[in-house]
């Protein structure tokens, strides 16, 4: 297990700027997610702790040693590429083996080592079948198995799971984070799916444009982010901007209803933000006195529904698990409720 720490990490590529004064630091045994869209330098950052990319200026330490200097091959780092790159004239026992066998094991070590490892990832057994006769999830789990034989201090995975369909997705997801809860090994991994980072991450980085948007647990990233960018990256967010003034939330002369206790003492006009599960829809009638639109979408999403309501030049996001909420159609009017107990203010 290692420690990592980077430090005002900058990279250039001529005159772009791929990444822009990143810190971090990773804890031993840390399962981090880098989280962002195309373009934000997620994978960039993650080549540069393989060595497989130099920084342009920053420090980047693994227990207080500076890797700069290091060639990837020194680095104790065990990588899983999108590509997968397995070896297809090598066998799976030997594809697994590969890298002990570049760092001279003896023969009998590395495959032995490897039947542990086609164990681990549950495909004993499986050693001498050529790779071209796996299915997509297996070649998955033989990456794996191959990137973690050298017993790395650092395990690297480059949206590994892109390429599968959501069953499989879902499924692998599950099996490499109980793989690395029982290996305990630190581990980086790069993906653009929200939903990923937030079941398998221990903590989810945040990158848009080089930078470190929001930093934090799947809970903190979720329940309160950091950053206007943050809250409409993840999942569905209703952000508007209203005045607090007298005790209450007001918007377009609307009052909303009272703060919460954490922005009792906020005036002024601010940008907020509250979750779809935390609004509340009704059949608007003659004493309602709130917000009232119009629906303009509706679609069943397994165990919730999701409705969509416009009210002026604004639309806001509502989902309720199926068989509770209330029933809309496409045309409807629909008076909107807001819980500002789970709303917050997006820091400017």
């Amino acid at each position: 297990m290692s420690r990592l720490s980077l430090d005002q990490i900058e990279m250039t590529f001529g005159t772009f700027q791929a990444l822009k004064g990143v810190s971090l630091e990773i804890a031993s045994g840390e399962f981090i997610c880098l989280l962002g869209g195309s373009g934000c330098g997620k994978t960039t950052l993650l080549r540069i702790i393989a060595g497989l990319a130099t920084q342009s200026s920053g420090a980047l330490m693994l227990e207080g040693t500076d890797l700069s200097s290091i060639p990837c091959h020194r680095r104790s780092v065990g990588m899983v590429f999108q590509s997968l790159a397995l070896f297809p004239h090598l066998n799976v026992a030997q594809n697994i083996a590969y890298g002990l066998e570049v760092r001279g094991v003896a023969k009998n070590i590395r495959l032995r080592k490897a039947e542990d490892l086609l164990d681990t990832v549950g495909l004993s057994g499986l050693g001498d079948r050529a790779v071209s006769a796996l299915s997509g999830g297996q070649r998955q789990r033989v990456a794996i198995a191959r990137a973690l034989a050298i017993e790395p201090a650092l395990f690297l995975m480059d949206e590994p799971f892109s390429a599968l369909d959501a069953g499989l997705r879902e499924h692998l997801q599950i099996e490499v984070k109980k793989l690395q809860q029982k290996l305990g090994v630190t581990t980086i991994f790069v993906t653009h799916d929200q939903n990923e980072a937030m079941s398998i991450a221990d903590r989810i980085v945040i990158l848009n444009e080089g930078r470190i948007e929001q930093a934090g647990t799947p809970t903190e990233v979720y329940a309160r982010p950091a950053t206007r960018f943050v809250a409409e990256f993840m999942g569905t967010n209703n952000v508007f901007g209203a005045e607090f003034a007298g005790g209450e939330v007001v918007m377009d002369g609307v009052t909303l209803g009272k703060p919460s206790e954490a922005m009792a003492k906020l005036t002024g006009r601010h940008v907020m933000a509250v979750r779809p599960e935390y609004l509340q829809l009704s059949k608007p009638t003659d004493a309602s006195t709130g917000l009232v639109g119009t629906v303009n979408f509706v679609r069943l999403l397994g165990a919730s529904i999701e409705t969509e309501v416009s009210v002026g030049d604004r639309s806001f996001v509502h989902t309720m698990i199926s068989d509770r909420a209330p029933e809309f159609a496409v045309g409807d009017r629909a008076a909107i409720d807001f819980d500002l107990a789970h709303a917050w203010v997006i820091p400017s």
